[in-house]
């Protein structure tokens, strides 16, 4: 997870920004800005700390803190360990590496019982003739890189399909495999579904919403895009997700960063968002994709991939409040059983491999 303000020591206590933290274990949280007050709750447990107060609540009872929490560059930072261990959850703290570890001890216990199944996720964007690199792949190649899946004894699956495995531990194939393209381009219709219909395949496109049209798929300055006829037209055999509605684009941040639009508060003529306006805008534009894809293409969305693989603790929350099960970073790596579903890891498929070449980069990461 990506803070937006690092957590920091103080009085031999780590501490974190709470919305970051709190959101990535699964608690809830109500913060009071007139009285500085922080609420968190998680089943029947209630916490509540206050800025510079050195006490908290805990279910009622008065409880003292080694240190108080404290405002930094417009975040609240609270005591790690006092909320983790309070809620019941292991922590440690790794200063060497400065890498702190939380664990559930019922996700602890689960974790012990699933089965151990990898899922590659395999990330394209464009198809063209003759260019092979990390973004464009000859439409030659990629009918190579499919074949040779086939070969090595992968079965695609659907989003839909992975959800179901981490939400309810339905059985998958034994050598699984998720292929995504991003952004929409045309030729992820002209090329690459005629080669996955031939070999049926399963596949998904993730589109840049605003981005595709009713008879063709043209925008200014940009390759051409598929359109929603198009999209419609592969139901059953590529699905249509969700690369936000017009996010695809890094703005400053409130440190000068260069962010993509949905990751945290940027700079907009000059002025920086205020939190409120940056998760309204980002609610506005992820709830605006979704519904725009099922409305045009008639299925559900359920996926996000994340533009730029930018996303923080915020936009899993948004994500998840405008109605998406799961997102894909662009992390390399594969996917377990119980691995997080808005922090699912991708492969970046590049033109340059052969076949044989990438079915060893996939078993490199298992």
């Amino acid at each position: 997870m990506e803070y937006d303000v690092l957590p920091i020591i103080q009085n031999g206590r780590t501490m974190v920004p709470i919305r970051h933290t709190i959101s990535a274990l699964g608690v809830s949280i109500v913060w009071d800005n007139k009285s500085k007050k922080v609420t968190t709750k998680s089943g029947s447990n209630v916490i509540i700390l206050s800025v510079g107060k050195n006490t908290a609540s805990v279910n009622g009872k008065t409880v003292k803190l080694d240190t108080s929490p404290i405002i930094v560059k417009g975040r609240t930072l609270i005591p790690l360990r006092f909320i983790s261990e309070n809620y019941g959850f292991k922590v440690e703290w790794d200063n060497q590496a400065k890498i702190i570890s939380i664990t559930s001890p019922k996700i602890e216990q689960v974790s012990n019982e699933v089965s151990t199944v990898e899922v590659p996720v395999l990330m394209y964007h464009i198809l063209i003739p003759g260019k092979n690199d990390s973004v464009s792949i000859d439409p030659v190649r990629f009918k190579e890189q499919m074949l040779a899946l086939r070969s090595a004894g992968y079965t695609s699956i659907t989003e839909n399909d992975l959800l179901s495995h981490l939400e309810q531990g339905t059985v998958l194939p034994e050598k699984p495999v998720l292929i995504t393209f991003d952004d929409g381009y045309i030729s992820n219709y002209t090329e690459a579904f005629p080669v996955l219909k031939e070999l049926d395949m399963k596949a998904s496109i993730y589109v840049i919403a605003s981005r595709i049209f009713e008879n063709d798929g043209f925008t200014a300055g940009e390759y051409e895009k598929i359109s929603w006829q198009q999209a419609r037209e592969m139901a059953g055999t590529i699905s249509i997700q969700s690369h936000t509605w017009d996010s695809h684009s890094k703005r400053p941040d409130y440190q000068g960063r260069s962010r993509g639009l949905i990751a945290s508060p940027i700079d907009i003529d000059t002025k920086l968002e205020t939190q409120k306006e940056f998760e309204d805008r980002v609610y506005t534009d992820l709830a605006a994709s979704k519904k725009a894809i099922e409305k045009n293409v008639g299925t559900k969305v359920t996926a996000l991939s994340y533009p730029y693989g930018d996303y923080t603790a915020d936009t899993i929350r948004l994500a998840k409040k405008a109605g998406y099960k799961m997102a894909f970073t662009v992390r390399s790596g594969v996917n377990f059983s119980n691995s997080a579903p808005f922090e699912l890891t991708r492969t970046t498929a590049n033109g340059s491999y052969s076949g044989n070449q990438l079915i060893k980069l996939i078993e490199s990461h298992k």
